[in-house]
């Protein structure tokens, strides 16, 4: 559970969907929520991505990740 009370979960089927939207660049690897997952894996394919400029990381100079926005945006 997130702060908020929310689920978190790895959504798995056929192919592990959290870890496949990360490899592709349509998520972000939440460093706060991987304890329970292969973290390794998870931050291997954000690095990927990155490098791949997939997804997110085609924006020149990067986006705002979540967690940091909304921890300016909570000062």
């Amino acid at each position: 559970m997130d702060r908020y009370g929310r689920t978190v979960a790895e959504v798995i089927g056929a192919v592990n969907l959290n870890l496949a939207m990360v490899e592709d660049g349509q998520a972000f690897a939440y460093r706060k929520h991987l304890g329970q997952c292969d973290a390794t894996e998870y931050l291997d394919a954000e690095f990927r991505a990155s490098r791949r400029r997939y997804g997110v990381w085609q924006v020149p100079g990067g986006i705002t990740r979540p967690w940091d926005f909304r921890r300016v945006r909570l000062r």
